[in-house]
């Protein structure tokens, strides 16, 4: 039901789907959705966990391994890298629902209060990241953790996300390597990147340039 509610989602957009053609793609009985979902808006909010998660049972994210080894990276570079690998991930799964989420949430007050909850908990994340970068004594001096995660969730956002993978049509690694060196110029007392901090990351090559 997941997989055939995100694809109508995404290929006809929130309003036109309807529960009923729902269960047909899914091949289940229209109870069977109501049943296990409830609403339409809650089907959605279930379709964009899974798939942002990436798995079909998802942990919430403060209790996924790539958190916990941020969290205890012993660099300010390995942290934002870790970061940007992973949280970027997230918007590369579920970037083509973004106009059904935004659909919905204008239209149904549960679904807008869902996403609004997705909102705070991304801006809680990101202030997580910044504040073990303090605690590591690397953030720029004057830069207060509030003002650096406002850096943050503006440059870690939906919008640029979009404007440059899915408007501008860079890929997914030029993006992440933008960012990175972008999130270390501003956040970081060191602006030359080191090598260990990037290992094993998708866009180390970029970043290095190697």
């Amino acid at each position: 039901m997941i997989d055939a509610a995100r694809g109508l989602f995404v290929g006809q957009g929130y309003a036109a789907t309807t529960m009923d053609q729902i269960a047909a793609e899914a091949g289940v009985a229209v109870q069977t959705v109501y049943y296990t979902f409830r609403t339409k808006g809650q089907l959605l909010a279930e379709v964009v966990e899974v798939t942002a998660a990436g798995e079909d049972h998802p942990v919430p994210v403060p209790a996924r391994a790539w958190v916990r080894e941020m969290l205890s990276a012993t660099s300010g570079q390995r942290v934002l890298a870790l970061g940007v690998e992973h949280g970027t991930a997230i918007y590369e799964r579920v970037a083509a629902l973004w106009p059904a989420v935004g659909a919905a949430a204008a239209a149904d007050p549960a679904v807008n209060d869902y996403w609004r909850g997705v909102t705070t908990d991304r801006r809680s994340g990101q202030r997580a990241m910044v504040a073990r970068i303090a605690e590591l004594g690397e953030l720029r001096p004057g830069l207060g953790v509030d003002r650096a995660t406002d850096l943050v969730v503006v440059l870690v956002g939906h919008d640029v996300y979009h404007g440059l993978v899915e408007d501008a049509r860079w890929s997914v690694t030029a993006y992440r390597a933008w960012l990175f060196t972008t999130l270390a110029g501003q956040l970081l007392v060191s602006g030359e990147t080191d090598p260990d901090a990037v290992s094993g990351l998708s866009f180390a090559g970029l970043v290095l340039g190697s």
